[in-house]
């Protein structure tokens, strides 16, 4: 958890609101703030991960999320925004009068616009979304979501908006000893530049209705002998630099809409063989189109393809498996999130419908394989879902149903469900002999805003 941020910006927004003035000007306006917040509850139900009956595996449980935030304008340009968040499973904690501690601060950061001409700046705690969010993203679906810790700049005039960004997303001295007792001379077993950052460059073009947005971003990992079993992206030891381009068109009353995502990544890492490092060459592309009928209940027929590079080799010096940085792969490739955007192929057959303004269903099916034979599957999270034997010749990873229905039930309460089954392909029912049996997903999730 990094509750200890959120005791440092709340101290820093008290700070800048009193700068300048008396204590009777630094009492906060009650016409400047805006409070809010989300309470979400959510039962999941999954069954056979493994793909064997045999062994049982049943997952059941509610997750809830409550979310409270504050936003206070300092000075008509000058605000910060302050969002604490509770994530907890209900019984998970030792009994009814113990504290887990699932308090955390989600996001909390100062906005200052107009900095120069039209460009603004962020700094602090706060979410990015790029796109679809297949490479950035706040991951909402998750019960904590995900959040940066930096700086961004964005310009942003008429039809055109530039983002800059530079963000911590783990540092090793950070949550070692303590840096008052950090002695230059005994210095901790793992140095202070030891961890992971992120930065980026994100433009987005308006014009005749479509949306043109070329970006760059960076990643440098030097987290080499840290522990990192539970981060993403998976590889330590990398800098990886992502130059890609997403077009995008949608309604302005046309019943066609499309987008186009490619993506390619260069760079070093840690190799896997004898060679000190590894060449980065990877590359990954997102192609879907839909076209909304015009008829009752706005039904819409949508395909999509999807594919992102493996490692043909894992023995050169070569390293070829596209990395899926800090995603949102939830609705992306299949609700289950057994597939994410590495050594994959999807093909995606899409069908929705509004029987009413608020309700909204879907049903989609997808077709999963490897792109390369000798790599692993890797799940939404990024991390091994299946580890390829040696000799694998099978590219046939399975196939997945979902059905979702969304529906306002009242002004701000919204409630959410779906269902989804997987049946696994001859990857699995050839290398792993008892694994052969499907696998079920379910949940029912209620959500309110206010």
């Amino acid at each position: 958890m990094r509750t200890s941020f959120s005791i440092n910006i709340l101290a820093a927004a008290i700070i800048l609101a009193g700068i300048g003035g008396t204590s009777a000007q630094a009492a906060l306006e009650t016409e400047k703030i805006t409070l809010g917040g989300e309470i979400r509850d959510r039962y999941e139900f999954r069954q056979n991960a493994d793909f064997n009956n045999s062994a049982p595996d049943t997952l059941s449980f509610i997750g809830s999320r409550i979310r409270v935030h504050l936003g206070y304008e300092i000075a008509p340009e000058i605000s910060f925004f302050f969002q604490m968040e509770d994530s907890r499973l209900f019984g998970s904690e030792a009994s009814t009068a113990a504290n887990s501690l699932n308090l955390d601060l989600h996001q909390g950061y100062l906005m200052i616009k107009n900095l120069v001409g039209p460009a603004s700046m962020t700094l602090g705690r706060q979410e990015l979304v790029f796109g679809d969010s297949r490479l950035v993203g706040n991951f909402e679906w998750s019960n904590i979501a995900r959040s940066f810790d930096g700086l961004r700049l964005a310009y942003s005039k008429e039809s055109l908006r530039v983002d800059l960004f530079g963000m911590v997303v783990k540092k090793a001295q950070n949550f070692g000893p303590d840096p008052a007792t950090y002695s230059l001379t005994a210095p901790a077993a793992i140095p202070n530049d030891d961890g992971q950052h992120f930065l980026g460059l994100y433009a987005s073009l308006k014009a005749s209705g479509v949306t043109i947005e070329p970006y760059l971003l960076y990643l440098q990992d030097t987290q080499n002998g840290l522990a990192t079993s539970n981060l993403l992206p998976a590889a330590t030891g990398q800098t990886r630099e992502t130059l890609g381009v997403r077009i995008d068109k949608k309604g302005d009353g046309n019943p066609l809409d499309f987008t186009a995502e490619l993506a390619y990544q260069t760079g070093s890492m840690d190799a896997h063989s004898n060679a000190p490092k590894a060449n980065i060459q990877a590359y990954a592309m997102a192609l879907k189109a839909g076209y909304t009928l015009p008829a009752a209940y706005s039904p819409r027929i949508g395909i999509e393809y999807d594919l992102a590079s493996g490692d043909d080799n894992t023995g050169d010096d070569s390293a070829k498996t596209f990395e899926n940085l800090f995603p949102t792969n939830h609705t992306q490739y299949g609700y289950m999130d057994y597939v994410g955007w590495r050594n994959m192929k999807d093909l995606r057959f899409s069908v929705s419908a509004k029987p009413e303004k608020s309700v909204k269903v879907s049903l989609d099916y997808h077709i999963f394989s490897l792109a390369s034979t000798a790599d692993n599957w890797y799940a939404a999270s990024g991390a091994i879902f299946r580890t390829t034997p040696p000799g694998n010749a099978e590219t046939e990873m399975g196939q997945e149903l979902d059905l979702t229905a969304g529906m306002l039930l009242k002004e701000k309460l919204q409630l959410d469900a779906g269902y989804g089954h997987f049946s696994p392909g001859s990857y699995i029912s050839t290398n792993f002999p008892n694994a052969k049996d499907g696998s079920d997903f379910l949940y029912l999730q209620l959500g309110v805003g206010f």
